[in-house]
């Protein structure tokens, strides 16, 4: 047994610090019009001091900065209103007694999470993936995940539990974009994501990831309105949200 904060812990992405964030979700979707308020875990349950910064699509930068409580949460004393559909950018970070505290894998660009349209055109097809609603792929290989798209590129992000693995920008050529979901690769970036049964020496996955498609798409009358598309991977079990 050793108290919290008493040496550096070894997080999902194989960084060592005394002081870890769990927080908002790259990928998440919300509304236009909806209040949003920063949150963090804090492990271990420490009095942290946490900071939170948003930037809007308009360029809109807003922070707020806070003590976690002694169950080890956060929340800012502001709300702040999602009132522009679009790309948002956040940055969270923690100071203990002068040890930094982070969110394993967050971009360094911010976590992206994304705001759309309460209503859109009727005849707006939107971002598609071309997936079934449910399909297997082999836990040794890779899965190309293809789609269509009227925007000029797609924002994607992917995270599993206590980390994000991926998130980055494809480009959209003659309205068709392809994304490669390694698990190899990303096992390599943040090796809590098993590929392998250690029973057994054989592939296998176990972890769940929510991986989100974003774009702002065209309509047929010419209007701009935003959309996404949600994969659940379960193992090696993919669940389409669309």
């Amino acid at each position: 047994m050793i108290a919290p904060g008493s040496e550096d812990l070894i997080g999902p992405t194989g960084e060592k610090a005394k002081v870890f964030l769990v927080s908002t979700r790259p990928g998440m979707v919300y509304e236009a019009g909806t209040s949003f308020v920063p949150v963090a875990q804090i492990d271990p349950i420490l009095p942290a001091t946490v900071k939170f910064t948003l930037s809007y699509p308009d360029g809109k930068l807003v922070t707020t900065l806070g003590t976690g409580d002694s169950f080890g949460s956060f929340a800012g004393q502001e709300k702040w209103l999602l009132d522009v559909p679009g790309i948002y950018r956040f940055w969270i970070e923690a100071d203990w007694k002068g040890y930094r505290g982070f969110m394993p894998g967050l971009h360094p660009e911010g976590g992206e999470f994304y705001v759309i349209e309460k209503a859109r055109s009727a005849n707006a097809q939107g971002l598609r993936l071309d997936l079934p609603s449910e399909l297997r792929f082999s836990p040794s290989r890779s899965l190309t995940i293809s789609g269509t798209s009227t925007a000029s590129s797609v924002h994607f992000a992917a995270v599993i539990p206590g980390a994000v693995i991926d998130q980055g920008d494809l480009a959209v050529n003659g309205g068709k974009f392809e994304y490669c979901f390694d698990p190899a690769a990303i096992n390599k970036r943040t090796p809590t994501y098993d590929i392998i049964n250690l029973m057994n020496g054989r592939p296998e996955i176990g972890k769940i990831v929510h991986l989100t498609f974003f774009s702002r798409e065209i309509s047929p009358e010419g209007l701009a309105y935003h959309s996404f598309a949600r994969l659940i991977i379960r193992g090696n079990k993919v669940l389409y949200i669309f």
